[in-house]
């Protein structure tokens, strides 16, 4: 390259200008610039938020359970709640009965044989038949049984039936 003639030329563009004005104003005033939380950070802790209050509305509001063993208090509780008479035994044999839960026109009666949990579903609506599911209708309601396992569900009939 030929120094002659690019020298003079960045000299030229390279001499010195006077600054803008705004630029002094800005290094005579700085403004003090906050530092702000991303806005990902905050949705995150909304929706956390957000989270709990629903699981403790559905805990304290929707979830309408009744926790007892004794046939009677369940058979009686259902009847209030649901104005359905279930024929629970007053001590099923081998079944050991945990409560009950009423929601959306259904109840549930939980208990458990030898450990395992199983339900009895009782509603309006129709269900099939299996070897772990049995499903009957009496007095216009229909009832479903439900168990861990096929030797379960013949323990489970002493809810409401002798032997």
């Amino acid at each position: 390259m030929h120094r002659e003639w690019f020298e003079p030329v960045l000299a030229h563009q390279l001499d010195r200008v006077a600054a803008p004005e705004e630029l002094w104003e800005r290094v005579r005033n700085p403004r003090v610039r906050k530092k702000s939380v991303h806005t990902s950070v905050t949705a995150a802790g909304m929706s956390a938020c957000a989270t709990v209050l629903l699981l403790a509305i559905w805990l304290f509001v929707g979830h309408r359970g009744f926790r007892s063993a004794d046939a009677g208090e369940i058979r009686g509780w259902v009847k209030a709640q649901a104005g359905i008479d279930v024929p629970l035994r007053a001590r099923p044999a081998g079944v050991q009965l945990m409560g009950a839960n009423f929601a959306k026109g259904s109840v549930e009666i939980a208990y458990s044989v030898g450990g395992r949990d199983g339900r009895l579903r009782v509603d309006g609506r129709h269900a099939g038949s299996s070897a772990r599911v049995f499903t009957w209708s009496m007095d216009g309601h229909t009832y479903t049984l439900e168990c861990a396992t096929p030797e379960d569900l013949k323990i489970a009939c002493n809810l409401c039936h002798i032997g």
